[in-house]
């Protein structure tokens, strides 16, 4: 109960920042993972792919791609309750809408191999600085990274995202950095 209540309430404040602030920020996040890519060498990516209010994506996709990096995004498979990394390799061309409404790699995109994953980016709705996150319930990227725990997590959000606690569940994973507007937060 105490999870659900502390999920609706980081949604609204996400839901109500202007779009105008969320770009701004987005493009804030998007500089700094980028330079902490970089940095620290990471070749192996993959990016969800921002719907709603969550921290947009798309440019930190196509930076990813300019740089050479090889990217995937997740397909997620309802029937299996799974998500399978897609290579994309241009934007234009490899993205479709899903039924949910987000973008998806289409599925003639090749499989990307998990076990060669080195860095993965996830959405929430809230985090907290013990790296555990609240997403919206469904368990889809707790279930993938327990299967992936050789790469590095990290999630994106903006500050008013992070709270004291979300009440992790002993399945959840957690990430390792959170990147905000206001700087990356090391777990």
């Amino acid at each position: 109960m105490e999870r659900e209540r502390v999920r609706a309430e980081v949604l609204c404040k996400r839901d109500g920042l202007a779009l105008e602030t969320r770009a701004v920020f987005s493009e804030q996040i998007a500089d700094a993972v980028m330079s902490w890519i970089q940095r620290e060498g990471f070749d192996a990516v993959m990016l969800y792919l921002s719907m709603r209010s969550e921290v947009e994506t798309e440019g930190l996709l196509e930076r990813l791609l300019r740089a050479g990096k090889r990217v995937c995004a997740p397909v997620v498979d309802t029937e299996r309750n799974s998500m399978i990394p897609r290579r994309i390799q241009d934007v234009r061309t490899d993205l479709v809408r899903h039924r949910y409404g987000m973008l998806e790699p289409r599925t003639a995109c090749p499989i990307f191999p998990v076990a060669q994953l080195q860095l993965v980016v996830v959405p929430g709705i809230a985090f907290d600085r013990k790296g555990y996150r609240l997403g919206y319930g469904k368990g889809f990227y707790d279930r993938f990274l327990a299967n992936c725990l050789q790469a590095v997590r990290i999630g994106l959000a903006y500050q008013i995202q992070v709270v004291e606690d979300t009440l992790p569940e002993a399945w959840d994973v957690p990430v390792q950095n959170i990147f905000t507007e206001t700087g990356r937060i090391e777990v």
